[in-house]
Protein backbone atom coordinates (compact mmCIF):
# COMPACT_ATOMS: atom_id res chain seq x y z
CA UNK A 1 0.00 0.00 0.00
CA UNK A 2 1.03 3.61 -0.52
CA UNK A 3 1.49 6.08 2.33
CA UNK A 4 -2.14 7.24 2.08
CA UNK A 5 -3.44 3.69 2.44
CA UNK A 6 -4.28 3.12 -1.21
CA UNK A 7 -3.46 -0.10 -3.01
CA UNK A 8 -0.78 0.10 -5.70
CA UNK A 9 -1.87 -0.64 -9.25
CA UNK A 10 -0.19 -1.25 -12.60
CA UNK A 11 -2.37 -0.73 -15.67
CA UNK A 12 -1.54 -3.01 -18.58
CA UNK A 13 -2.18 -1.06 -21.76
CA UNK A 14 -1.35 2.36 -23.19
CA UNK A 15 -4.37 2.96 -25.43
CA UNK A 16 -7.78 4.60 -25.14
CA UNK A 17 -9.11 1.99 -22.70
CA UNK A 18 -6.10 2.55 -20.45
CA UNK A 19 -6.78 6.29 -20.43
CA UNK A 20 -10.40 5.69 -19.46
CA UNK A 21 -9.43 3.18 -16.78
CA UNK A 22 -7.01 5.75 -15.38
CA UNK A 23 -9.81 8.25 -14.82
CA UNK A 24 -12.09 5.72 -13.12
CA UNK A 25 -9.45 4.14 -10.88
CA UNK A 26 -8.01 7.55 -9.95
CA UNK A 27 -11.27 9.27 -9.03
CA UNK A 28 -13.42 6.39 -7.79
CA UNK A 29 -11.38 3.58 -6.24
CA UNK A 30 -9.00 2.63 -3.46
CA UNK A 31 -6.11 2.27 -5.94
CA UNK A 32 -3.15 4.47 -6.80
CA UNK A 33 -1.80 4.01 -10.34
CA UNK A 34 1.97 3.63 -10.17
CA UNK A 35 2.95 2.49 -13.67
CA UNK A 36 1.80 1.19 -17.03
CA UNK A 37 2.98 -1.86 -18.95
CA UNK A 38 2.89 -3.10 -22.54
CA UNK A 39 4.64 -5.76 -24.59
CA UNK A 40 8.19 -4.76 -25.47
CA UNK A 41 7.75 -4.72 -29.26
CA UNK A 42 4.51 -2.74 -29.09
CA UNK A 43 6.00 -0.30 -26.60
CA UNK A 44 9.09 0.38 -28.69
CA UNK A 45 6.92 1.06 -31.73
CA UNK A 46 4.17 3.13 -30.11
CA UNK A 47 5.78 4.83 -27.11
CA UNK A 48 9.57 5.13 -27.33
CA UNK A 49 9.67 7.80 -24.58
CA UNK A 50 8.55 5.21 -21.99
CA UNK A 51 6.11 7.54 -20.23
CA UNK A 52 2.31 7.58 -20.23
CA UNK A 53 -0.02 9.99 -18.40
CA UNK A 54 2.83 11.08 -16.17
CA UNK A 55 3.82 7.58 -15.05
CA UNK A 56 6.60 5.24 -16.17
CA UNK A 57 5.88 2.54 -18.74
CA UNK A 58 7.76 -0.75 -18.62
CA UNK A 59 7.83 -3.80 -20.86
CA UNK A 60 5.66 -6.59 -19.48
CA UNK A 61 8.60 -8.95 -19.87
CA UNK A 62 10.43 -7.37 -16.92
CA UNK A 63 7.73 -5.44 -15.05
CA UNK A 64 7.93 -7.63 -11.95
CA UNK A 65 11.60 -6.74 -11.40
CA UNK A 66 10.65 -3.19 -10.42
CA UNK A 67 7.02 -3.75 -9.39
CA UNK A 68 6.86 -7.12 -7.61
CA UNK A 69 3.50 -8.95 -7.58
CA UNK A 70 3.70 -9.20 -3.81
CA UNK A 71 3.33 -5.41 -3.56
CA UNK A 72 1.33 -4.41 -6.65
CA UNK A 73 -1.87 -5.46 -8.33
CA UNK A 74 -2.59 -5.17 -12.05
CA UNK A 75 -5.49 -4.34 -14.34
CA UNK A 76 -5.58 -5.29 -18.03
CA UNK A 77 -7.12 -2.29 -19.83
CA UNK A 78 -7.97 -3.56 -23.30
CA UNK A 79 -11.16 -3.49 -25.37
CA UNK A 80 -12.68 -6.28 -27.49
CA UNK A 81 -10.03 -6.84 -30.18
CA UNK A 82 -10.44 -10.18 -31.96
CA UNK A 83 -13.73 -10.68 -30.09
CA UNK A 84 -12.14 -10.29 -26.65
CA UNK A 85 -9.46 -12.93 -27.32
CA UNK A 86 -6.65 -10.33 -27.25
CA UNK A 87 -7.71 -9.16 -23.80
CA UNK A 88 -8.08 -12.74 -22.59
CA UNK A 89 -4.58 -13.63 -23.79
CA UNK A 90 -3.06 -10.66 -21.96
CA UNK A 91 -5.10 -11.43 -18.84
CA UNK A 92 -3.69 -14.96 -18.73
CA UNK A 93 -0.16 -13.66 -19.33
CA UNK A 94 -0.36 -11.24 -16.41
CA UNK A 95 -1.77 -13.93 -14.12
CA UNK A 96 1.11 -16.25 -14.98
CA UNK A 97 3.59 -13.55 -13.99
CA UNK A 98 1.96 -13.68 -10.57
CA UNK A 99 -0.12 -10.52 -10.28
CA UNK A 100 -3.49 -10.35 -8.59
CA UNK A 101 -5.94 -8.77 -11.05
CA UNK A 102 -7.96 -5.85 -9.71
CA UNK A 103 -11.56 -5.09 -10.65
CA UNK A 104 -13.27 -1.72 -10.87
CA UNK A 105 -16.95 -1.39 -9.93
CA UNK A 106 -18.29 2.14 -10.13
CA UNK A 107 -19.73 3.60 -6.96
CA UNK A 108 -22.58 4.76 -9.20
CA UNK A 109 -23.54 1.21 -10.20
CA UNK A 110 -26.20 -0.74 -8.32
CA UNK A 111 -25.01 -4.21 -7.35
CA UNK A 112 -27.61 -6.27 -5.52
CA UNK A 113 -26.99 -8.88 -2.84
CA UNK A 114 -25.80 -12.43 -3.52
CA UNK A 115 -23.94 -11.22 -6.61
CA UNK A 116 -20.47 -12.39 -7.65
CA UNK A 117 -18.03 -10.26 -9.69
CA UNK A 118 -14.76 -11.84 -10.84
CA UNK A 119 -11.29 -10.36 -11.26
CA UNK A 120 -10.16 -7.85 -13.88
CA UNK A 121 -13.73 -6.66 -14.41
CA UNK A 122 -14.54 -3.10 -15.46
CA UNK A 123 -18.10 -2.12 -14.46
CA UNK A 124 -18.92 1.51 -15.17
CA UNK A 125 -21.55 3.92 -13.92
CA UNK A 126 -25.33 3.35 -14.03
CA UNK A 127 -25.16 -0.41 -14.42
CA UNK A 128 -27.94 -2.26 -12.61
CA UNK A 129 -26.90 -5.75 -11.56
CA UNK A 130 -29.74 -7.61 -9.91
CA UNK A 131 -29.74 -10.30 -7.25
CA UNK A 132 -27.89 -13.59 -7.79
CA UNK A 133 -26.08 -12.48 -10.94
CA UNK A 134 -22.74 -14.22 -11.59
CA UNK A 135 -20.10 -12.27 -13.53
CA UNK A 136 -16.92 -14.10 -14.49
CA UNK A 137 -13.37 -12.84 -14.90
CA UNK A 138 -12.16 -10.18 -17.34
CA UNK A 139 -15.66 -8.87 -18.12
CA UNK A 140 -16.40 -5.31 -19.24
CA UNK A 141 -19.80 -3.69 -18.66
CA UNK A 142 -19.78 -0.24 -20.21
CA UNK A 143 -22.16 2.42 -18.91
CA UNK A 144 -25.89 2.01 -18.33
CA UNK A 145 -26.63 -1.71 -18.71
CA UNK A 146 -29.33 -3.79 -16.99
CA UNK A 147 -28.39 -7.32 -15.92
CA UNK A 148 -31.43 -9.30 -14.79
CA UNK A 149 -31.60 -11.60 -11.79
CA UNK A 150 -29.83 -14.98 -11.86
CA UNK A 151 -28.09 -14.19 -15.14
CA UNK A 152 -24.63 -15.71 -15.69
CA UNK A 153 -21.96 -13.83 -17.66
CA UNK A 154 -18.95 -16.01 -18.37
CA UNK A 155 -15.29 -14.94 -18.69
CA UNK A 156 -13.95 -12.43 -21.25
CA UNK A 157 -17.30 -10.88 -22.24
CA UNK A 158 -17.88 -7.26 -23.34
CA UNK A 159 -21.23 -5.47 -23.00
CA UNK A 160 -21.46 -2.08 -24.66
CA UNK A 161 -23.75 0.66 -23.30
CA UNK A 162 -27.49 0.33 -22.61
CA UNK A 163 -27.72 -3.41 -23.10
CA UNK A 164 -30.83 -4.95 -21.51
CA UNK A 165 -30.35 -8.51 -20.27
CA UNK A 166 -33.45 -10.15 -18.82
CA UNK A 167 -33.46 -12.59 -15.94
CA UNK A 168 -32.06 -16.13 -16.09
CA UNK A 169 -29.92 -15.42 -19.17
CA UNK A 170 -26.52 -16.98 -19.88
CA UNK A 171 -23.82 -15.22 -21.90
CA UNK A 172 -20.96 -17.41 -23.11
CA UNK A 173 -17.23 -16.69 -23.11
CA UNK A 174 -15.75 -14.06 -25.46
CA UNK A 175 -19.14 -12.79 -26.61
CA UNK A 176 -19.81 -9.13 -27.42
CA UNK A 177 -23.17 -7.37 -27.07
CA UNK A 178 -23.50 -4.04 -28.87
CA UNK A 179 -25.19 -0.84 -27.80
CA UNK A 180 -28.97 -1.08 -27.19
CA UNK A 181 -29.09 -4.83 -27.81
CA UNK A 182 -31.35 -6.90 -25.59
CA UNK A 183 -31.93 -10.48 -24.49
CA UNK A 184 -35.32 -11.95 -23.66
CA UNK A 185 -35.94 -13.87 -20.47
CA UNK A 186 -33.86 -17.03 -20.16
CA UNK A 187 -31.94 -16.59 -23.43
CA UNK A 188 -28.53 -18.25 -23.80
CA UNK A 189 -25.88 -16.51 -25.90
CA UNK A 190 -23.31 -19.11 -26.90
CA UNK A 191 -19.53 -18.78 -26.86
CA UNK A 192 -17.85 -16.42 -29.38
CA UNK A 193 -21.04 -14.62 -30.41
CA UNK A 194 -21.16 -11.09 -31.82
CA UNK A 195 -24.51 -9.42 -31.10
CA UNK A 196 -24.63 -6.11 -32.92
CA UNK A 197 -26.16 -2.85 -31.76
CA UNK A 198 -29.96 -2.81 -31.61
CA UNK A 199 -30.38 -6.59 -31.95
CA UNK A 200 -33.24 -8.10 -29.91
CA UNK A 201 -32.62 -11.80 -29.22
CA UNK A 202 -35.53 -13.91 -28.02
CA UNK A 203 -34.03 -17.35 -28.64
CA UNK A 204 -30.80 -19.19 -27.87
CA UNK A 205 -27.80 -18.93 -30.19
CA UNK A 206 -25.06 -21.33 -31.28
CA UNK A 207 -21.30 -20.89 -30.99
CA UNK A 208 -19.48 -18.47 -33.31
CA UNK A 209 -22.63 -16.75 -34.60
CA UNK A 210 -23.01 -13.12 -35.70
CA UNK A 211 -26.26 -11.14 -35.38
CA UNK A 212 -26.58 -7.69 -36.88
CA UNK A 213 -29.49 -5.38 -37.63
CA UNK A 214 -29.91 -4.88 -41.40
CA UNK A 215 -28.60 -1.61 -42.77
CA UNK A 216 -31.37 0.95 -42.56
CA UNK A 217 -32.44 2.83 -45.67
CA UNK A 218 -34.73 5.85 -45.80
CA UNK A 219 -38.34 5.06 -46.67
CA UNK A 220 -39.92 6.32 -49.86
CA UNK A 221 -42.33 8.47 -47.86
CA UNK A 222 -40.81 11.67 -46.53
CA UNK A 223 -41.14 12.73 -42.90
CA UNK A 224 -43.28 15.64 -44.07
CA UNK A 225 -45.85 13.21 -45.48
CA UNK A 226 -45.77 10.82 -42.50
CA UNK A 227 -46.02 13.47 -39.78
CA UNK A 228 -47.96 16.07 -41.73
CA UNK A 229 -45.75 19.15 -41.28
CA UNK A 230 -44.44 21.73 -43.69
CA UNK A 231 -41.28 23.81 -43.57
CA UNK A 232 -41.76 27.51 -43.07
Amino acid sequence: MSNDGKKRLIIVGIGETAELATDYFTHDSCYEICAYAAERGYLEKKLPEKSFLGCPVLPIENIKDKYPPSEYEAFVAMAYGHLNHDRAEMYEKIKKIGYRLASYVSSYAFVASETHVGENCFILENNVIQRNVRIGNNVILWSGNHIGHRTVIENHVFLSSHVAVSGFCHIGEYSFLGINSCLGDGVTVARNNFIGGGVALMKDTKENEVYRVPVLKPERLSSKMVFGFSDK
